[in-house]
């Protein structure tokens, strides 16, 4: 039986994982955005309490297997947790490639973990369109912290940093991943680096060399630590989440920090709602079969097309 978007809400607000499960499903589907959209309208007062933790770093560090860890240890401490995993998607179906569900789902299902993998649906940032959404659904039902995987390409997984309290690069020695961080602007988003596999050879001279860097970058007044991870045998795992509590201790203090999140929220928004006006407005506009096969056949450039298109709806710029 389908149900109503009033019927939802109350759903997640009971904490109750169908309904979770199918507002998620509703803030993805393109097709589904209006639905969506007034079910986020109707939970976003019901937001603000979760501690969200973004994993990020380069393919090939142990994400997955971190925040497997992460997320079981932070339940046994009667925090109640989410993980939202992004995958890399098909350009043709808009679909996952990656499958984090299938690699980490039966451990955190095991340990009462809600889990959803999400497709970046094309997106540059590290994070799907649908993210914000997801993560406000799962704030609303009342999940304490939701930690949030990016694609994982390294150098680009910038996004997170508008929504997350908290943001934990990952890198791994013998790689390259520390170089890469110092290069990638990484430096500027971290509230904390972790160092995965300390069992591998190079491991400390890894650490030493973010240590390094951060001594000679300007920090305010959250110290950025280096924290070492043995993922086999759970070493370090304590002081990661010791220090990702601290932090989000300190974000939350600072008025400039929920200043920023909403700011980056209203963009996102802003953001989508203009690729679906967009969107419509081109269809609507190339409709004329006959039109759209002169300009290709004529070998008009698309600028030259967008121009038309923009002055017959917004009319000339000034």
């Amino acid at each position: 039986m389908t149900r109503t978007p009033e019927e939802i809400v109350d759903g997640i607000r009971a904490g109750d994982i169908r309904s979770i499960s199918r507002a998620i499903t509703l803030v993805e589907d393109h097709n589904s955005l209006i639905t969506g959209r007034k079910i986020i309208k109707s939970i976003y007062g019901m937001t603000g309490k979760a501690g969200i933790i973004g994993i990020t770093g380069p393919p090939g560090v142990g994400k997955s297997t971190i925040i497997g860890n992460l997320s079981s240890m932070l339940k046994s401490t009667g925090k109640r947790v989410a993980v939202i995993a992004i995958d890399a998607s098909s350009p043709f179906t808009n679909g996952s490639f990656l499958g984090n569900r299938i690699r980490m789902q039966d451990k955190l299902y095991r340990d009462g973990i809600y889990m959803r993998s999400l497709s970046s649906r094309g997106s540059s940032g590290g994070l799907s369109r649908s993210t914000w959404d997801a993560v406000r659904v799962l704030d609303a039902a009342g999940f304490d912290r939701i930690i949030v995987e990016t694609v994982g390409a390294g150098q680009a997984d910038l996004d997170i940093l508008g929504m997350a309290h908290t943001i934990a690069v990952a890198l791994a020695p013998g790689l390259g991943d520390e170089i890469q961080a110092i290069k990638a602007g990484l430096m500027e988003i971290a509230s904390i680096f972790i160092i995965n596999k300390m069992d591998r050879d190079g491991a400390f001279m890894a650490m030493k060399d973010i240590e390094d860097s951060l001594a000679l970058t300007p920090q305010n007044e959250w110290k950025i630590p280096v924290v070492g991870l043995n993922s086999i045998n759970l070493e370090g795992y304590e002081e990661l989440i010791a220090d990702i509590e601290n932090h989000l201790a300190f974000v939350r203090k600072s008025p400039v920090n929920a200043k920023r999140r909403f700011f980056h929220e209203v963009k996102a928004a802003l953001m989508a709602e203009s690729e679906l006006r967009i969107n419509a407005l081109t269809e609507s506009s190339m409709s004329g079969l006959t039109d759209l096969e002169r300009d290709v056949r004529n070998k008009v450039d698309p600028y030259t097309v967008a121009e038309e298109i923009s002055k017959s709806v917004l009319g000339d710029i000034a």
